[in-house]
């Protein structure tokens, strides 16, 4: 079970103020933050030749399967600025993961859920209100630290809290990955 942190001072008090809509790499559009549909939104960070995102490519696919009918959107976002629609298409097919596939050059989401890795996941509750940024679960205890199974599966567990209406404030794992690149951020975007 997920220990909840009463924290909520240096998050979003909400997600965005005008509504959010995402294209992903096949050109359909998404509106992540409309409440009417979804329970939550998940965006989950990964970068192509990061090898611990790609170790969690079948786990990120069970996930989507598992909750997609719940009510829970999610979208596996790509932040890395060399990556363009046929890359990001050609690693999802190649790691068969089944979830929504965004670009976001411009560190708009990325910024939004303040990741900092690959993988990290970030969850959004209906509202729009971040209320889970990290690991997806603890596999990892470090680089070059694999357990042989995470023994703690922070993600689904955030998930399952909301589908069970607990009421989620401000939540951080510390996720274990490779660093997304902000060196060639404009400030305007900033």
């Amino acid at each position: 079970m997920i220990t909840l942190l009463t924290v909520a001072c240096c998050w979003p008090k909400a997600a965005a103020k005008e509504k959010l809509v995402i294209t992903d790499t096949k050109g359909r559009k998404h509106t992540p933050f409309d409440s009417k549909k979804n329970t939550a939104t998940v965006f989950v960070f990964l970068l192509r030749d990061c090898p611990i995102s790609n170790v969690y490519a079948p786990e990120l696919t069970r996930i989507h399967k598992e909750y997609y009918n719940k009510g829970i959107s999610f979208f596996l976002v790509h932040p890395d600025k060399d990556t363009d629609i046929k890359s990001a298409n050609l690693h999802a097919k190649e790691y068969k993961l089944s979830p929504p596939v965004v670009l976001d050059h411009g560190h708009k989401l990325t910024r939004l859920a303040e990741a900092k890795v690959t993988p990290e996941a970030a969850v959004f509750n209906s509202k729009g209100l971040l209320v889970y940024r990290g690991r997806i679960d603890n596999l990892y205890a470090g680089f070059g630290k694999k357990r042989f199974k995470p023994t703690k599966r922070d993600l689904r567990d955030t998930l399952d809290a909301l589908l069970d209406g607990k009421l989620l404030t401000k939540q951080t794992t510390k996720a274990v990955g490779c660093y997304i690149d902000f060196s060639n951020d404009n400030k305007k975007e900033q």
